[in-house]
């Protein structure tokens, strides 16, 4: 972990307008600054900088911040890549506390490679401009030198030691390998790996040249060549142009996918400078979830061939469990004989644009596939479409949108949304749920059980938490809402492995700070202080456990809740991703609160970074969860 007094001391050298300013054209506004957010389409400017308090807020989609969550959320880099960038901008080395360090023969490493991999970029960029024969290919494609210097493109001549020109030890430089730059030939030679190629350099998210792809000039096989997985670089995970199209998807609005390095920057030609690629893989879910960092919407355009129409249906499937009402998916389906790069040199700007205009929705998309593969209007047809359906149904979020989703495939398949939830093993039914959500908070007291106490159990916890009496609390149920609340999945996940109690300590402490806790925090916490004390009480007991009918019903939901979950379920991963979630949904509450109070000065305004490092932490661990 990054030392909060180092970040400190990074907020006090930084001036968020300066930060914010390389990405956004900020005009004044009376004491703060304005301009377009970044994160959200708007033609009226709501967002703003105040340079005195040195944080940014939209009054348009609510985003806000200090410059390290800026740089996290503008460019898609995690807390400790933000951290580093700010500070390298600065030229000073971020340190991290014993035991939370990336080695240092691992940073060395990786920072050789990209040394490598930059020096072989700027090669094949020199050499672009002496080969005659690759200028005129690219010229035949239509694309410009101005196109070339913005993605960086290269030439590979067609020679088998290119690279010992700007590397040293080139003949027993075996970082070479590693970096997917060279190979080893039978007779124990080392040869470069990409000639006679067209090269495009592969840029992470800080813009550092980790990997290229290389395209022949002619029809020699493979036509394509990637670099391998390396220490550096991860084709799942990494999107060619992303680096290069930031700002256009935040103009545009959306992010333009395709296939290959040719469609993106032939689309960028014409002017959609918003198009990026996956790196000769299919879309996955690493690949989605990083393009959904930079805008709310992608639109897939592959081939119009049967490859182009299989790797739009993988595209859905890696979608399914990020889409939700706020971001969606649409596809184009091009004409069987054309790609992107083909179609827009036919068909022109204007035409493309037609096609995004025309594309077919996520759902539109699958009920087409439905339709086109199953007998729909046959029982068997819709039973077997219905058995296709549930292993993608279940990897969606419960959310409005795929309530709305499985309205609209019941309609299509004859059957009720409750049925076919049933059907698909959906074990929240979409209509509704059952877990405690009263609307007033109330104050109880009451005994302490007998027993050993726990670490929240004595004098704090009853001062804070208060103890249990005789008098029951207004049973005052609101709506019931359509999706269980966190915590009581949380605590249903204590009942069924309570030996892991102890990994909810860190969000007690964050529950410890509040003056007024919420009536189901205060049943969460007196629940967990009895599982404490007793890892082995009976369900039986919990039943009847407290005395007022309020936190009763809370912890009878909870067991209700508990009984249905999956034996076969890993309970330390959920348990730890439940305490993740709750924590992120505290923060995110009380950064809202500081917000509205504007803190400017002293332990306030520290307690507002703090909590905003511990935020985006623990997004980031949620991320890697998935």
């Amino acid at each position: 972990m990054i030392p909060q007094s180092f970040i400190d001391d990074l907020l006090y050298r930084l001036d968020i307008a300066d930060v914010v300013g390389r990405y956004v054209q900020l005009k004044a506004a009376g004491a703060n600054l304005q301009g377009l957010c970044p994160f959200h389409n708007e033609k009226s400017p709501s967002f703003t900088v105040s340079p005195s308090k040195q944080f940014y807020h939209c009054f348009g989609c609510g985003a806000h911040g200090n410059a390290v969550g800026f740089v996290m959320e503008h460019l898609g880099l995690t807390f400790p890549e933000a951290v580093e960038n700010l500070a390298g901008n600065l030229g000073i080395d971020v340190p991290y506390e014993k035991g939370m360090d990336v080695p240092a023969e691992v940073r060395s490493e990786r920072e050789e490679l990209v040394e490598l991999l930059t020096r072989a970029a700027n090669y094949y960029k020199a050499q672009l401009k002496k080969s005659p024969v690759a200028i005129n290919y690219l010229k035949n494609r239509g694309l410009t030198g101005q196109v070339a210097a913005r993605y960086g493109m290269g030439y590979a001549p067609d020679t088998y030691q290119n690279l010992e020109a700007v590397v040293e030890n080139y003949a027993s430089n075996t970082q070479l390998d590693l970096a997917g730059l060279t190979k080893i030939s039978d007779s124990n030679r080392r040869y470069d790996a990409f000639r006679g190629r067209i090269m495009f350099p592969i840029r992470n998210a800080k813009g550092q040249v980790i990997g290229f792809g290389g395209r022949v000039l002619g029809d020699e096989k493979p036509k394509y060549l990637n670099s391998p997985e390396t220490p550096v670089f991860s084709k799942g995970h990494e999107v060619y142009g992303l680096f290069e199209a930031r700002q256009a998807i935040h103009k545009m609005g959306y992010a333009l996918v395709t296939e290959g390095y040719m469609d993106v920057v032939a689309l960028a030609q014409w002017g959609f400078e918003n198009a990026v690629a996956t790196l000769g893989t299919a879309v996955t879910p690493d690949h989605v979830l990083k393009l959904f960092k930079q805008t709310d919407r992608l639109v897939f355009a592959f081939d119009g061939d049967g490859a182009g129409q299989k790797a739009a249906w993988r595209a859905l499937q890696a979608c399914l469990p990020h889409v939700s009402e706020n971001k969606r998916a649409d596809f184009i389906f091009l004409p069987a004989e054309h790609d992107p790069d083909s179609f827009i040199r036919t068909e022109g700007p204007d035409g493309f644009e037609a096609m995004v205009a025309q594309s077919a929705s996520l759902s539109e998309f699958l009920a087409r596939y439905l339709e086109r593969n199953y007998p729909l209007q046959q029982i068997e047809g819709s039973a077997a479409a219905i058995s296709f359906l549930k292993p993608l149904i279940v990897q969606m979020q419960p959310t409005v949108y795929r309530s709305s989703l499985l309205r609209a495939l019941a309609n299509l398949l004859g059957a009720t949304p409750m049925e076919l939830s049933r059907h698909l093993g959906l074990k929240s039914r979409e209509g509704g749920g059952d877990y405690f959500s009263p609307k007033n908070k109330g104050q109880f007291q009451g005994g302490q059980q007998n027993g050993q106490q726990g670490k929240f159990s004595g004098k704090k916890f009853s001062k804070r938490f208060g103890k249990f009496d005789d008098e029951p609390l207004q049973n005052n149920w609101g709506p019931r809402p359509t999706a269980k609340s966190p915590l009581l999945s949380l605590a249903a996940r204590v009942i069924r492995a309570p030996q892991l109690v102890e990994l909810c300590n860190s969000l007690l402490e964050l529950y410890e700070r509040e003056q007024d806790p919420a009536a189901e925090v205060h049943s969460f916490v007196h629940l967990l202080e009895k599982v404490r004390n007793d890892p082995n009480l009976l369900e039986a007991r919990l039943q009847h456990a407290f005395n007022d009918e309020v936190h009763q019903n809370w912890v009878n939901s909870v067991l209700k809740e508990a009984r249905s979950l999956d034996d076969s379920l890993d309970f330390e991963t959920e348990l730890r991703s439940g305490v993740y979630q709750c924590s992120e949904l505290w923060f995110k509450a009380e950064l809202e609160r500081l917000t509205a109070e504007m803190p400017t000065q002293g332990e306030q305004l520290r307690w507002y970074h703090e909590c905003m490092q511990r935020f985006q932490e623990l997004k980031q661990k949620r991320v890697n969860q998935l």
